[in-house]
């Protein structure tokens, strides 16, 4: 659970209801100590903070939401009291400034392995890409995000510009500079349902298959790395990979039992995926209604 630090200015009155948080919520199902900061907008409405002016409005470079020095510092101030940090940061001058204050945070307070994360990076600088890996920030995606319907390809690049546009939602291109990738929804702003997400990370294309060869398809990644990234990489983005992510003893033994196999069908059918049974900590929380029509026989061949 995070706070949301919002006015943007780190107060003692924030800190304290920050900390009385963290002492409150501490169990295996949620848990404080997160806070969370809004760096800028959104590219759409020019307000995402860009490193060089807008392709479609040379006099926009969008805004920041913090004073930079005042981020650093309540950047610093976090840190050293052991909170974990997520920032919003969309253009390439907000994904800077978060990668900036979380260096000189570790570097100040000696720190390590605090995971802070920078949530949605729709654009960045090529020279900021390797930070993730080397500086442990986790780079925090939300796939359907990238999904290029009109919307996507007309105004979103045509706002940042077709240069720009080629370093849009970095997947491949963090993970191959030893980042840690992590998705998730962005819920209410897009469906919980995460397979048009899964299906758009491996093809960003729309579903009738547009454009043909992808949006920026260099940034595609595998579906073993998609699904770790929505399962492992959100466990240790949350710092909780010691009891979640993964199937193995001793875990939590949340899973799901799905309606087709992904690694047997094409990239294009996965958006057709139903979950069958859902455990929650190995109990079944959930049950479809076609559950109860899978011949048993069936499930015998498949364990279950």
């Amino acid at each position: 659970m995070a706070y949301f630090l919002d006015p943007p200015e780190l107060t003692g009155d924030a800190i304290n209801k920050i900390e009385a948080a963290r002492r409150t919520y501490k169990d295996e199902w949620i848990s404080g100590g997160v806070v969370k900061t809004m760096l800028d907008g959104v590219v759409e409405a020019h307000t995402a903070a860009m490193l060089t002016p807008y392709s479609d409005d040379p006099t926009q470079t969008g805004k920041l939401f913090w004073e930079p020095e005042k981020y650093k510092q309540a950047v610093k101030e976090l840190d050293r009291r052991g909170l974990q940090i997520f920032t919003h940061a969309i253009g390439d001058r907000a994904v800077r400034l978060s990668l900036d204050a979380y260096e000189q945070a570790e570097k100040s307070n000696q720190t390590h392995d605090t995971r802070p994360r920078i949530e949605h990076i729709e654009t960045i600088s090529a020279q900021d890409i390797p930070r993730f890996g080397k500086l442990g920030v986790v780079a925090n995606f939300q796939p359907l995000h990238a999904y290029p319907d009109e919307d996507t390809l007309k105004i979103w690049a045509r706002n940042v510009g077709p240069e720009r546009a080629q370093r849009a939602w970095v997947w491949r291109s963090i993970e191959s500079t030893g980042g840690l990738l992590a998705f998730g929804s962005d819920w209410p702003v897009v469906t919980l349902n995460p397979w048009p997400g899964v299906q758009n990370a491996l093809t960003r294309q729309t579903t009738e298959g547009d454009p043909r060869d992808g949006f920026v398809p260099k940034e595609r990644i595998s579906l073993e790395d998609t699904i770790k990234a929505y399962t492992l990489g959100a466990a240790l983005a949350g710092r909780r990979e010691k009891t979640e992510g993964s199937i193995e003893p001793g875990k939590l033994a949340d899973l799901i039992v799905l309606s087709q196999d992904l690694f047997k069908i094409p990239p294009t059918e996965i958006v057709k995926t139903e979950v069958l049974l859902t455990f929650v900590a190995g109990k079944v929380v959930y049950q479809s209604p076609k559950w109860s029509s899978i011949p048993t026989a069936s499930k015998k061949e498949s364990n279950w």
